[in-house]
Parts: C-alpha cells; sequence; structure tokens
C-alpha cells in the first residue's frame, strides 16, 4: 500500500465512537491495522478498539513491552459476550507463563489471576483473565475474533492518558495481541509500528502491506533480543557523538525499546560521560540551567551534533537527530532529549518514544530480527558509515 494511500485509509479521530479501519480479521489477512496518536499531555502514544456488543470503543496507551491487553472492566464497557477464564484452563497456563503468580481468592477459587502491570508509573494489581470478541474494520465490512484480557481495578489506570482505559500490550508473552492475532491468523508473528503525533500506526501485517514496498526494501535491519520480562531488546556496541566514539566499559550494551518511557534513558555513569562529549560537540550552542525532565539545556539557532548508536557491526547505526534528539522548551532553550536514568538499571540504554517516533519499526518475531527506518525514503538511515 503506497504512502499517499496510508494516509487516505487511516484517518482518525478519538471523537468519533466508532474505529475506522480497512483491514479485519480474516484468514486471507495476516493481521491488523490500528491507527495511533499521541496524547500531547502525557506523551503517550494511543489506539482503541471494540469490544463485545458494545458500541463504545476503548482507549488503550500502547506499551510495546505489555505481556497482555488490560483495561478497567468497569468503566462501563459492559459486554454481554465477555466471560472469565477458569484457571485450570489452557488460556490460563498462557496468560501465566512469564507471569508473576498471583494465588487465586478464597471466594473466587475458579478464576484465573494474574498480576496485572501499569509501566508507565510502575505500579501492579490483581487482574481477572477474561475473553471476548474484539471487533476490528469498517461497520460495513466488520471482523471479529476471539480475544484474553485481562480486568484491572480502575486505580490501575493512574497515569495513563485521559480518557484511557487500560494498555493494549505488544510484547512477545503468550497471550500478548501480536501473539494471539498471529495465533488467529496462522502466520508468522509479525509487528510493524509508526509512531507518531497525528497518523501512526501499530499493525500486526508487513511493512510492505502498511506502507508499500519501497519503505520495506528501505529498511536495515539488526537481530532482536527477547528479554525476561518479553520486551524488546537490541546490543548496542557503540554509542557515538558527532563522529566520535564514547569511552564506555563493558561489552554491547543492552537497550530495551519502550512507547511508555518518553525520552531515552542512560545508566548514569555512561550518561555521565555522554553528557561530557555531547556538551564538548555542541561548540555552537549556550549551555543554560536545566528544566526538569532533562540534564543539558541549551541556547542555540544551529542544529545539533548528531548521536549515533552502533549496532551488530559498524557499518549499522541508528542516527538520533533533529526532532529525535532535542525538545523545544519556550524561550529560544532546547534540551536534551536523552537523560540520567540512574545506577544499577536491569538495563543500560531504554529507548523512549521520542527517538523512536518517525520510524518504521518492523519486529519480524518468527526471526527475531528488527527492521528500522525513517518513513520518508529521502532520510532513511543510510548503511555507510562514511555518510553518517
Amino acid at each position: 500500500m503506497a504512502s499517499s494511500s496510508y494516509l487516505n485509509l487511516f484517518v482518525f479521530s478519538f471523537l468519533s465512537v466508532l474505529f475506522i479501519s480497512e483491514s479485519q480479521i480474516s484468514h486471507s489477512l495476516n493481521g491488523v491495522v490500528f491507527p495511533v496518536i499521541r496524547d500531547i499531555p502525557t506523551g503517550q502514544y494511543v489506539a482503541q478498539i471494540r469490544l463485545g456488543d458494545s458500541s463504545e470503543p476503548v482507549k488503550l496507551v500502547l506499551d510495546l513491552s505489555g505481556p497482555l491487553l488490560w483495561f478497567d472492566c468497569s468503566s462501563g464497557h459492559i459486554s454481554s459476550s465477555r466471560s472469565l477464564i477458569s484457571g485450570s484452563s489452557s488460556g490460563c497456563f498462557k496468560a501465566k507463563v512469564g507471569n508473576d503468580r498471583v494465588s487465586s481468592r478464597g471466594d473466587h477459587p475458579a478464576d484465573c489471576d494474574l498480576l496485572v502491570k501499569n509501566d508507565v508509573v510502575e505500579i501492579a494489581a490483581r487482574g481477572e483473565l477474561a475473553r471476548d470478541v474484539v471487533s476490528f474494520g469498517s461497520v460495513s465490512s466488520p471482523g471479529t475474533v476471539d480475544l484474553l484480557f485481562a480486568c484491572a481495578p480502575p486505580w490501575l489506570l493512574r497515569g495513563l492518558a485521559s480518557g484511557a482505559q487500560g494498555v493494549m500490550g505488544l510484547g512477545r508473552a503468550q497471550i500478548s495481541l501480536p501473539s494471539q492475532l498471529a495465533a488467529e491468523t496462522k502466520e508468522r508473528r509479525r509487528l510493524t509500528i509508526h509512531l507518531s503525533p497525528s497518523d501512526g500506526v501499530v499493525s500486526t501485517r508487513s511493512v510492505e502491506e502498511v506502507f508499500g514496498s519501497s519503505v520495506s526494501k528501505s529498511l536495515i535491519y539488526t537481530p532482536v533480543l527477547t528479554g525476561s520480562s518479553g520486551n524488546y531488546v537490541i546490543n548496542v556496541r557503540s554509542i557515538r557523538v558527532n563522529g566520535k566514539k564514547l569511552s564506555v566499559d563493558g561489552g554491547p550494551l543492552a537497550a530495551v525499546l519502550s512507547t511508555v518511557v518518553l525520552y531515552t534513558m542512560l545508566e548514569s555513569s555512561i550518561y555521565a560521560v555522554f553528557a561530557e562529549a555531547f556538551t564538548k560537540a555542541a561548540t555552537n550552542a549556550t549551555l543554560v540551567a536545566p528544566v526538569a525532565p532533562f540534564g543539558l539545556c541549551f541556547t542555540s539557532e544551529v542544529d545539533f551534533p548528531a548521536v549515533d548508536l552502533t549496532l551488530q557491526s559498524e557499518m549499522v547505526r541508528w542516527r538520533i537527530q533533529g526532532r529525535n534528539l532535542m525538545v523545544d522548551v519556550g524561550s529560544g532553550v532546547r534540551c536534551l532529549g536523552i537523560v540520567d536514568g540512574g545506577p544499577n538499571r536491569v538495563s543500560p540504554i531504554t529507548m523512549g518514544g521520542l527517538q523512536l517516533e518517525g520510524f518504521v519499526l518492523d519486529f519480524d518475531l518468527g526471526n527475531s530480527m528488527m527492521g528500522f527506518g525513517q518513513r520518508t525514503p529521502s532520510v532513511l538511515v543510510s548503511l555507510q558509515p562514511e555518510a553518517l
């Protein structure tokens, strides 16, 4: 599908009461497409689905690392087709693979209880596994599929975008949305993401089907690993600022990709080296008092030095620059959108939404590879080091 037709097909507004998409569940398609927008106050990325026989859409925050789909089942989206899952069922067994065990309550020993997490504010609660029909497609050409999800208490919504009723988990767990849809369509697990303020996409179809062959052929691929919690991890062999390699101890640095973290976070010792190198390289900028949560802020009317993440070889780099690097905080001040994540982090790097935005990400989960590249062919990431 060409980019121009994509823009026409995926017009999205949260003011509508119906989910608009040209795709539907069927065995002739390898997935569905969810339009995505960025919630300005929180910086979170939001999609919506329709559940059961309710006409009201359910607004969900994207969590790339999330193991499952969960929402507040008491928020008015009542569906007669919803049912709780037994604790002895195969669905419960799948849900609890990699999930922190929660003992059944004495009053409901047969229910499948899970520990449901809100990674935005890092809180968790007991949830109940349920099943319902999820509707896709247009009103004139609807498609449906039965999906498992967790019902969570209302207070677990804390910190989510206004109006959000839950989270769309896109991780590698057995009942994440990509895993369930792949099982339904009998296709290889695939996840395509393009984050944008107004016309983003998350899809379980291939990049070529969503954006066209020109974008698909332009992507650069790197191995993607699975973290202990089912998140997506790439190895960063080195970090360069303005082309100069930083002196950082240790081997490859594990970088977790996140859609709920706003800005890339570096472990404190790495950030100290990085911040010093960036300040020295920003020769045409004047350092000013930092504006929280940022550690480095400048006044400048010129471009700032680019940051390159070297992946599996020197020939493969992910460049961060321009709007993916600097945040305009007003009064002529721009701050570095890479922050100190604190000491002793589980992963030394967490790549946040600002750095992922504008890139097309193709997670080929069957082959454990991830493709990346910017949507505009003229500014795609280059394989040639000298072009960087």
